[in-house]
């Protein structure tokens, strides 16, 4: 790959990469049989996979072990990763406060978020979510009239980039959106881009090798098996377009095996039978009529023709090894080769067979939820933080990260150095974080989400919800007069009037407004009851995934004292409900300027 004009590798960083390689392929060797059989679907074979030694699961005691802060920080590294996000008042008893915070016995632990990603949503469930995501224009009322159903999100052109996002989103925990991240990560990798950067492929390529990829991984296709379907796609041939490019590349991408020029002729001589068309005849993928004749020896085995070949490449005892080493490599990045080749190893040794097996060991993994600091791509921070604010997304907003157009454009990826679907070799392991690359990361993060107010006021609580018409009549508190029980009766006798006018459909979607305006009034109240300090730590949570410092909380009383955020009564602050959406903002403003909420952190035991 050393190549490529858009992948460069310092002399010493190819060293590195060599040496590891030659480790991890001592390993696979001593974890597999030297003679390459062909591709298993564990499907059919079923899967006693276990991870034990260095990259070992971390356990449900060790979690419980933890202080309440630091466990909701790990639940949030484990779900930020995946594009998700515990709010605060999911995981703590907000009722209890936040002085010593108390867990939720609700809240998800890693075995219930384990087990959640392993359920598959019932058709009906995905179907629902479907159509909320996309609308559906022959939607019909309760009495069969037509009532459109207006979509939540916008797509154009680049609608197959779009849609992975939104669908991550809005499922909930659960197999299909397992399968669809992981098939989105796996697309921004070496091992399966699209390349649509490069003239050859488009946005059909994307939408066609991520739908194969997504429907194989939710239906436990082994890893042997979709690389085998892969390599003889048109897509892996509109990326690697000639027999000499395309072989030496799945030798490469798919073994790690590097300067292989006395197996390149040989493997390029058995798929000169395949070709690419040039561009005015849409670039397919077709037939010579001069097949290959004379088998081939190839990485110490014969083949006569490209079947031969890929069937080769899938079954190799290096495969596995090498897809776990090149997801290593990104989860794990900044640490040692020698952490690195052990987590390879120790995953490779319990013989996983499927993607959702390795994902899982590497997510679960002690050493990833607690020993690993990186940086957060865009999607982990932006979409994961938007889920513990609760905020109310933008249609545009997965037009604007992918494209770059709309009122979201922002938030545009590309802009970060961080294209997805786009790169030919697939996105880079370490995150861009050169200053024009972070300044385009870090205006989208804080001006689309930290500061928009209108669309995580209400859901943190920090606005009142208006009541849907028509409006509930307050309820009395226990030391009310005689005259305010009178108005009360009186309005409640003019809010029955008011039900009884309404039509049954009408009534339908007044019970179903007011049912999520009673959940908008119970967390209101309970950060209303919140005192300063509580109310700045909630802040806290809710982004940098920890309690504010002394001085910090300090500091940012002072401001909100200057801008008359706060009344004082005997000697106690509170803060003034009008102003508390404000209050809000600015120490959201403040939290995006802290390099820690770009990062995933180290476990703290002391928090």
């Amino acid at each position: 790959m050393a190549r490529c004009a858009c992948v460069v590798h310092s002399e010493q960083e190819s060293r590195l990469m060599k040496t590891k390689l030659l480790i991890v392929s001592c390993i696979s060797l001593a974890i597999s049989a030297c003679n390459p059989g062909q591709p298993i679907d564990s499907a059919a074979t079923g899967s006693d996979f276990a991870v034990k030694g260095f990259a070992a699961p971390m356990s449900e005691s060790e979690f419980d072990a933890l202080a309440p802060g630091e466990q909701y920080r790990i639940a949030n590294k484990l779900m930020s990763t995946l594009y998700k996000g515990v709010a605060v008042d999911a995981f703590f008893d907000l009722s209890a406060g936040l002085k010593s915070p108390v867990r939720k016995d609700q809240a998800d632990t890693l075995s219930d978020i384990r087990m959640r990603l392993g359920q598959p949503l019932d058709t009906e469930t995905r179907y629902r979510i479907d159509r909320l995501i996309e609308g559906d224009p022959d939607a019909v009322d309760v009495n069969g009239d037509p009532e459109p159903l207006e979509p939540r999100y916008a797509f154009n052109n680049n609608r197959p980039k779009q849609m992975p996002l939104a669908r991550i989103t809005e499922y909930p925990l659960s197999k299909d959106m397992f399968s669809q991240w992981m098939a989105l990560h796996l697309t921004n990798t070496i091992l399966f881009s699209p390349a649509e950067e490069i003239d050859s492929a488009d946005i059909t390529d994307v939408q066609n090798l991520f739908r194969r990829l997504e429907l194989a991984i939710k239906n436990d296709t082994s890893v042997r098996a979709i690389v085998s379907t892969h390599q003889r796609s048109v897509e892996n041939w509109r990326r690697f377009r000639s027999p000499e490019d395309n072989t030496r590349e799945m030798i490469e991408i798919y073994l790690g095996l590097f300067d292989r020029d006395d197996d390149v002729p040989k493997a390029s001589q058995v798929c000169r039978d395949l070709y690419l068309t040039d561009e005015a005849a849409g670039y397919k993928l077709a037939y010579t009529d001069y097949p290959n004749d004379e088998p081939q020896l190839v990485l110490g085995q014969y083949v006569l023709n490209c079947n031969d070949f890929y069937d080769l490449i899938a079954s190799h005892p290096l495969l596995i090894p090498r897809v776990i080493s090149v997801l290593v490599d990104y989860f794990f990045e900044g640490r040692s080769t020698e952490d690195r080749t052990q987590l390879v190893a120790s995953i490779a040794a319990g013989n996983p067979e499927t993607f959702e097996e390795i994902f899982t060991a590497i997510l679960f993994s002690r050493e990833y939820l607690m020993n690993t600091e990186r940086a957060r791509s865009f999607e982990e921070n932006f979409m994961a933080t938007a889920a513990r604010l609760q905020w109310e997304a933008r249609g545009d907003v997965f037009m604007g990260m992918t494209t770059g157009r709309g009122g979201s454009s922002r938030a545009e990826m590309a802009e970060m150095g961080w294209p997805t679907m786009s790169l030919k070799l697939g996105r880079l392991n370490g995150i861009p974080l050169d200053s024009l690359s972070f300044a385009n990361y870090h205006k989208g993060f804080r001006e689309l989400l930290l500061l928009d107010k209108y669309r995580w006021g209400v859901p943190m609580g920090m606005i009142k919800p208006e009541s849907p018409w028509p409006e509930v009549p307050e309820a009395l508190d226990d030391n009310a007069d005689d005259e305010e029980r009178a108005q009360y009766r009186e309005d409640l006798e003019n809010y029955n009037a008011d039900l009884a006018t309404l039509t049954p459909p009408e009534r339908a979607l007044y019970d179903e407004a007011l049912a999520e305006w009673n959940e908008e009034m119970l967390v209101y109240r309970r950060v209303e009851a919140l005192d300063v300090d509580e109310l700045v730590d909630y802040l806290f949570l809710s982004v940098a995934e920890r309690k504010a410092l002394n001085i910090e909380r300090a500091g940012l009383i002072q401001i909100f004292d200057v801008n008359g955020y706060l009344k004082t009564i005997d000697d106690e602050k509170f803060v003034l409900p009008w102003h508390r959406d404000e209050l809000a903002r600015l120490v959201l403003d403040y939290l995006s300027r802290l390099p820690e909420i770009y990062y995933h952190k180290k476990a703290n035991l002391g928090a």
